[in-house]
């Protein structure tokens, strides 16, 4: 969805960035973002505390709470699908495939 989203508005995402979680990604505030993000995922509240302060400096206290709606939907979608056995369908498989392996998903903790 976000290399979707990214490029129909006319900012293309670096995936591979935001899944090294270095840099910018080539977005607004990208920096600020991965930071955000990377924090989510964690278990750090300093570090969580630092990366909202430093996105609200960023892009305002709006845009850091829709990017915590975003992150929170991704992951109540992850978890519906899982626990409905959804599957890609086959017809994804192979662009899946390059995705996945252009980030590095087998190496996540959570690969299966």
């Amino acid at each position: 969805m976000l290399s979707w989203s990214s490029t129909q508005s006319g900012t293309p995402a670096d995936l591979a960035a935001i899944a090294v979680g270095e840099g910018d990604a080539g977005l607004p505030h990208g920096a600020e973002l991965v930071r955000f993000t990377e924090a989510l995922a964690g278990w750090d509240e300093a570090a969580l505390a630092a990366a909202r302060a430093a996105l609200v400096a960023a892009a305002g206290e709006e845009f850091m709470i829709d990017a915590a709606a975003v992150a929170a939907n991704f992951e109540m979608m992850t978890r519906v699908a899982d626990g409905t056995g959804a599957r890609f369908p086959e017809a994804s498989a192979a662009h899946r495939a390059e995705l996945d392996a252009r980030l590095d998903i087998g190496s996540f903790t959570s690969a299966r």
